[in-house]
């Protein structure tokens, strides 16, 4: 009896995976040419790049882009698939989105960061936390919460704060040898995949394994065109690109077979980067009344932004 309850529990759940995954397809192949949600949510992947603690893939979430992305990523590798062509438009919409992201709102952030770091990053909480309710509606559709794998998401994400929070020796090391090349293909992989992962930083992993300064300051003299540097940093980005490419696979396998438990893991993920983010500021804050009024005000502004993001992806949807 029990396993025939455990057949049907299995024969339904392949049946919402299955009709989840014609839902995509569809959305893919039958995309609006004049849909600019994927670049919009890959400008603000590409912000959240540049501050340390947010996570990129958060965004992607947020914007309910991650599961587009995942199956994408893994359709232009099939050997059979008749969707190629419009996966590799929706990855570089989302792709020229974080570079433009990135390329421009690096000046503007770093001037935010300077001299409103405090209201700069109450506003991303306030997106990730506005955007919970939604990202379960949409995610969890069908599925089956499940608290022991979003604990392990928050735990997991409360030791890599922990850790962040130590004194790292960052070391400037470019010897070229083949353990170097090893290290930064070995660095750009976990780079790429915590850059996939709602809920970490990819900066903050770098900043864990003491190699972030390294990374940062080949990225800083990479307009002194240095033929070191941009070897260095090619073979980093060689590691990216299969971190980013062999987790996609991996995500997209894990959402098809066990959705609900890895729903679960990346909402704890998203839960504790949020609410560990107030952490990384280093602003002497002194809580007067308008500087409460600013904060609350910049939270309230993440809302607003994801009710409006909200909105347009239901019109284009």
């Amino acid at each position: 009896m029990k396993k025939k309850k455990k057949n049907t529990k299995a024969k339904k759940n392949k049946s919402i995976n299955k009709i989840m995954n014609n839902k995509l397809i569809s959305k893919i192949k039958n995309h609006k040419k004049i849909d600019i949600i994927p670049f919009i949510g890959g400008l603000f992947v590409g912000i959240a790049n540049i501050i340390p603690g947010v996570s990129g893939g958060t965004m992607l979430v947020i914007f309910n882009l991650f599961d587009k992305l995942m199956y994408s990523i893994s359709d232009i590798f099939k050997t059979s698939t008749t969707t190629r062509k419009e996966s590799i438009i929706y990855i570089l919409k989302v792709l020229i989105g974080a570079f433009i992201g990135i390329v421009s709102f690096a000046k503007i952030l770093g001037y935010t960061l300077e001299h409103l770091e405090s209201e700069t990053i109450f506003w991303f909480m306030g997106l990730i936390i506005f955007s919970v309710p939604i990202i379960i509606k949409q995610e969890m559709e069908g599925q089956k919460f499940n608290i022991l794998f979003f604990l392990i998401g928050f735990m997991i994400i409360a030791v890599l704060q922990y850790f962040n929070m130590k004194d790292i020796v960052n070391n400037e090391d470019y010897t070229f040898n083949l353990v170097h090349i090893l290290t930064l293909i070995g660095l750009g992989f976990i780079g790429g995949s915590s850059m996939i992962f709602p809920g970490i930083s990819g900066s903050m992993v770098l900043l864990v394994l003491g190699k972030y300064e390294m990374i940062r300051s080949m990225i800083d003299k990479v307009t002194t065109f240095d033929v070191e540097i941009i070897i260095n940093l090619l073979i980093f980005g060689i590691g990216v690109i299969l971190g980013i490419i062999i987790s996609a696979k991996v995500l997209s396998n894990l959402l098809n077979k066990h959705k609900g438990k890895t729903v679960s893991l990346i909402l704890g993920f998203i839960i504790a980067s949020a609410l560990i983010l107030p952490l990384n500021i280093n602003e002497n804050i002194v809580y007067s009344s308008e500087k409460i009024c600013a904060l609350i005000a910049s939270f309230v502004l993440g809302g607003i932004v994801i009710y409006y993001i909200d909105r347009l992806e239901k019109r284009n949807s």
